[in-house]
């Protein structure tokens, strides 16, 4: 995990104080669901990016007294700054998943790629009900048809249930958040500016042998 000098960095998106309360919020908003009442979820991470967001969503819940199932599933979309368009699935570890309702994990929704993957992953796996979990939800042009449905089984996608924050769509770093595996140490959640983009191109450049 790389740091990315403060100076590179932009506004901050959501403080660290901030993002306690917003997790909070979306543990009450689980907790009191009717859906979970005498059925047990399992509480899946898409890691990296969204374990400190599921590692602090966990503690609210075990302090409400909310039983569930954890599991992790790594899925990677991003190539840079930009999805890649193609997302790979690896490595999940957990419970059985036939049969089981599960609550997706994730740290920012910026396309419809990652979460259409997981789902059509999930199905394979005999998952009975899916909902989704997410921090930051990015409002951007191919995003809008999908808020204004309510992010309620748009395209037959699983339904958004939980959504910490809505922001612009900006590229971003901090809580687990990161750009070519830097800035995910950053407490709050900023702007990275392209001045930060091309420096962290840099770095890892000079790593490169072909450049060196």
């Amino acid at each position: 995990m790389e740091s990315i000098p403060a100076d590179l960095l932009g506004e901050v998106i959501v403080s660290q104080d901030k993002i306690g309360l917003i997790v909070n919020r979306v543990a009450k908003n689980i907790f009191y669901s009717r859906d979970y009442i005498d059925n047990l979820p399992i509480l899946l991470c898409l890691r990296e990016g969204a374990l400190p967001f599921f590692n602090d969503l966990k503690k609210e819940l075990d302090q409400l007294h909310f039983a569930y199932d954890s599991a992790e599933l790594t899925a990677k979309s991003y190539k840079g700054a930009q999805s890649s368009g193609s997302v790979e699935i690896t490595a999940y570890t957990g419970p059985l998943l036939k049969g089981r309702s599960v609550i997706i994990v994730e740290d920012v929704i910026d396309s419809s790629n990652t979460i259409v993957a997981i789902f059509q992953y999930l199905l394979a796996q005999g998952v009975r009900k899916q909902d989704i979990c997410t921090l930051l939800f990015k409002e951007k042009p191919e995003n809008s048809e999908w808020r204004k449905t309510g992010l309620d089984g748009f395209k037959k996608y699983p339904e958004i249930r939980y959504v910490g924050l809505f922001i612009p769509d900006q590229f971003i770093v901090g809580y687990g958040l990161d750009y070519r595996n830097f800035g995910r140490d950053c407490k709050d959640i900023r702007v990275l500016t392209p001045q930060g983009q091309a420096w962290v191109n840099a770095q890892h450049e000079d790593c490169d042998p072909l450049h060196s």
